[in-house]
């Protein structure tokens, strides 16, 4: 990290900034759902640009971070370093009239609180700073290090970020996942903790300090943090990149909230939860809107009676102003969230204050562009005059008693011998958070006879927890205790164990990991969490992977084994070779599987074996298969070229609707060959005679009437034929087809022509598993980028659980404007080198040294030196193209619309 410049008072002394007001008729609010509050623009570039943290004094003074550090582009003007702007309404008027640089010379400057002494601590990406303005004049003559992180790990906002002062006086920060990388973290009396892949970290210090220590794990990046009046520390929590949603989560000591940032970024992972799903981690309170950014206890504002014990969150990516009413579930809590403003896509908001008077302050970065842009708001909410509102916090309430939270604190402080009775009871209880706090209290040395003993006990609960005490202390030992528990007849044992194996590469156990899979029933999330740690001991030692095969094996014909469980076993083992698939289509037994049969298929799309090929054309050309399998097959064969799709031209007049779809939209790939257009044609004619197949219709005519064509002008079978004498025999003559018919709008004249139309088309019923098949498409296209269930590209995001945080507009949306709001992870980068070549991809990493991994367009990784990078610019640009909705029938759409909202 860049050191924070020292500023002296003579360079700062309360320089007044003009104040040129940008006109509220020039700036849409944000849309308010509750008539009983308002908000105005309070400032606006050029008097503020590029906000983050936002804090207001006991005087009511407004004190903004104004960052000029997070990735500036190379003609950006400045300033060069950050600033603390503060802003003074000294006349009541709903605006500044005083606008002056409180403190300036940070690096990566994050977030604002003010301590119970007065004193303003600044967070910066390395760091906590406490900002002193001793005499009182507005100028920060002289700045203490509170924190000091040493790491190789640059990325602006994933370091140091949230910040807050709890009711006894300390306090808490919060780190992200920098990038994965070492650090150490340390305290003004030498305290210290070192990290690196773990996920995101709550700590907490003293107000100078000292006596640092780690509060809860496995956050992503906790950018914001907030007390309320019951002691609960709530913080908001952005998503890895492909498992949404982004979280509210209530923070306890001990927690462990399940991210690992050392198994990848997009989240999904089998060693890694988002929602409690692996023992010991805790489940969130709610999802929230993307990238939420500012967290605010509304008792603190001023505000209707109703609002008081809520939370207000700010949502950078969905332009939200959200809030949320906590209720206890157990010892911790639940939420519903409900949208109190709505921007329109200029509205960013981040961070989100109070002061004396209740006045709500949000600071609203405007354009999605990460990179300084010379673009800034703060906004103002307030009641309309005449409504009843109060700041609960000035006529505080009796705090109702919660017994289960309670009994959590209590076990968390206990740390006696006779205490070891309650704490194993705890361990099997049903709240997961009197579970952690159980497993927490037990890591104490005081306890660990006590829990080698347990690990022998009856109660799988008791088993279970056991295991996760040793597996938190980080006991040195464990060979003998995993060799046991990996064939515990309990499967969230056995979960635990081999999750412990593979992640501490315990070459030792390769023998016994097979236990995993005989001992007991086998959930796909065991299975997978075993194939993980298979592939961990097998690169640590390759002679485990031939024991580890074998067994998987035997799953396939275990009558017990969930068909779940059969398609992940088979879809892991044609990815090495296409044996395993092949022998599930051809064998007997599995005639009459017709979902396992399925899964095979699509394990061998990918394959170039003529063998496969010939196994694939006859599961299509056999009537007696199940339509959905034989139009499985059809996808798995779309890539072939057309001599080898002409086969299936006899499919357009198959019974089966499934059949006869699939392979129309087939042969939008080869639709130039003349015995394939010939075959659209008759196809075509058939369909004019006949009523009530509109899917089948919609797939023929945009066949032969690709979209940007002339259809009415002239006889379309003419033009044709014509064009069907162009060789098309190459595998990329054929993708330059492919898009082609993505690059215009249908010949359809009912067609949508706007998003309204698009709306009001896509409230037709759509198919899901069609729309799988839309999806995996390669006419279509999504594949090529994105994955769901293991396949796809991995270019963009992973879609396999999209729906949970990404409704019916969100969607559409991205569809037919994928450029219009890019989630920053996956912003293109044009990268320029000395020798002027330049790159365009995807960030998929950031090494110490300014080294530079894109992913580009054909999914492809590209490491450039850092010492060889002259420029690199975000693109506004997405590598998603535009026109994709061109590729799509009408019910495509509605069936890949169906699809994707069935994917949490």
């Amino acid at each position: 990290m860049k050191p924070c410049r020292s500023a002296s008072a003579p360079c700062l002394a309360l320089i007044l900034l003009s104040t040129a007001w940008v006109s509220a008729a020039e700036v849409n609010p944000p849309t308010l759902t509750d008539p009983r509050l308002e908000i105005s623009l309070f400032a606006a570039e050029p008097d503020i640009v590029t906000p983050i943290g936002i804090a207001v004094d006991s005087h009511g003074r407004i004190f903004v971070v104004e960052s000029h550090t997070h990735f500036p582009k190379p003609d950006y003007p400045g300033p060069k370093f950050d600033r603390v702007k503060m802003f003074q309404d000294t006349k009541g008027t709903g605006k500044p009239d005083k606008i002056s640089i409180f403190a300036d010379g940070f690096y990566h400057a994050m977030n604002l609180a003010f301590a119970s002494n007065g004193d303003l601590y600044l967070s910066h990406r390395n760091g906590v700073i406490a900002l002193h303005d001793r005499d009182g004049d507005g100028v920060s003559e002289s700045r203490t290090t509170i924190l000091q992180m040493n790491t190789p790990g640059d990325y602006p906002h994933d370091g140091i970020g949230s910040m807050t002062f709890s009711p006894d006086g300390w306090l808490y920060v919060g780190l992200g996942e920098n990038l994965g990388e070492k650090y150490t973290l340390r305290g003004s009396d030498g305290s210290s903790h070192s990290g690196g892949g773990e996920g995101g970290n709550i700590f907490r210090c003293r107000l100078d300090g000292s006596h640092l220590e780690l509060v809860a794990t496995g956050f992503w990046n906790p950018f914001a943090t907030a007390f309320n009046r019951s002691g609960h520390l709530f913080a908001v929590d952005n998503d890895p990149d492909s498992r949404p949603p982004c979280r509210l989560l209530d923070v306890v000591e001990g927690g462990d909230y399940g991210f690992k940032f050392r198994y990848g970024r997009s989240g999904l992972h089998p060693f890694v939860a988002w929602n409690g799903e692996l023992p010991g981690t805790l489940p969130m309170m709610s999802g929230t809107g993307e990238a939420p950014s500012g967290l605010l206890d509304c008792n603190r504002a001023r505000l209707p009676r109703e609002y008081a014990d809520m939370l207000l969150v700010t949502s950078w990516g969905d332009h939200y102003l959200e809030a949320y009413r906590p209720v206890p579930l157990g010892a911790s809590l639940r939420a519903e969230r409900k949208i109190l403003a709505q921007g329109d896509q200029w509205f960013r908001p981040v961070g989100i204050a109070t002061g004396p008077d209740g006045v709500i302050y949000i600071t609203d970065w405007v354009d999605h562009d990460y990179s300084v842009h010379g673009k800034g708001r703060i906004w103002r909410l307030t009641v309309k005059p005449g409504v009843a509102a109060q700041r609960a916090a000035d006529k505080p309430e009796p705090v109702r008693a919660n017994p289960a939270r309670s009994r959590m604190l209590k076990l968390l402080r206990d740390d006696a011998a006779g205490e070891y009775a309650e704490l194993e009871r705890a361990l099997s209880d049903n709240d997961p958070f009197i579970r952690s706090a159980a497993v927490y209290a037990l890591t104490r040395p005081v306890y660990r006879e006590k829990i080698f003993q347990a690990i022998g006990s009856n109660n799988p609960g008791v088993r279970l927890g056991a295991l996760l005490v040793l597996r938190r202390a980080r006991y040195d030992q464990p060979v003998p205790i995993l060799d046991k528990l990996l064939a515990d007849p309990d499967p969230q044992v056995r979960l635990i164990a081999v999750v412990w194996t593979g992640e501490e590469k315990l070459t030792a156990l390769a023998s016994r990991l097979n236990g995993v899979l005989s001992a007991g029933p086998v959930s796909p999330l065991l299975f997978q969490a075993y194939a993980a740690a298979a592939q961990f001991l097998a690169k640590a030692n390759p002679a485990s992977a031939t024991a580890t095969a074998s067994a998987e094996q035997q799953l396939l014909s275990n009558p017990s084994a969930s068909a779940a469980v059969q398609a992940l076993v088979l879809d892991m083992e044609a990815k090495a070779d296409d044996a395993g698939a092949l022998a599930i289509l051809t064998a007997a037994q599995h005639r009459g599987d017709v979902q396992l049969r399925i899964e095979a298929v699509r394990s061998l799309a990918a394959s170039t074996n003529a063998q496969v090929a010939g196994e694939l054309k006859a599961i299509a050309l056999d009537r007696r298969n199940a339509p959905d399998l034989r139009a499985e097959a059809v996808l798995a064969l779309a890539n072939r070229p057309a001599a080898e799709l002409e086969a299936l031209a006899g499919l357009l007049n198959d019974p089966a609707e499934p059949v006869r779809v699939e392979v129309a939209r087939a042969f939008r790939m080869v639709a130039l060959d003349a015995p394939i257009r010939r075959a659209l044609e008759k196809a075509a004619d058939r369909e004019r005679l006949r009523a009530g197949d509109e899917r089948f219709n919609q797939e023929l005519q945009i066949a032969l009437h690709p979209p940007g064509t002339a259809a009415a002008a002239s006889d379309p079978r003419s033009s044709g034929r014509q064009s069907a004498q162009a060789s098309i025999g190459t595998d990329q003559s054929r993708l330059t087809s492919a898009a082609t018919l993505g690059s215009g709008s249908s010949a359809s004249a009912d067609r949508p022509a706007s998003d309204e139309d698009w709306r009001k088309a896509l409230a037709g019923p759509g198919d899901v598993k069609i729309g799988r098949r839309v999806f995996f498409s390669p006419v279509v296209g999504c594949a090529r980028c994105h994955r769901i269930e293991g396949r796809g590209g991995q270019v963009g995001p992973d879609l396999s659980v999209v729906a949970i945080a990404s409704g019916r507009e969100k969607l559409m949306q991205s569809i037919l404007h994928p450029s219009l709001d890019i989630a920053p992870q996956f912003v293109t980068h044009e990268i320029t080198t000395r020798d002027q070549q330049t790159y365009a991809g995807v960030l998929a990493g950031i090494e110490a040294d300014g080294s530079v991994t894109l992913m580009t367009a054909d999914g492809k990784g590209m490491l450039i030196p850092g010492k060889e990078i002259v420029s690199n610019v975000p693109s506004k640009t997405s590598l998603m193209p535009e026109g994709l909705a061109a590729a799509l029938t009408v019910q495509d759409f509605r069936d890949l619309m169906a699809f994707l909202l069935s994917r949490i």
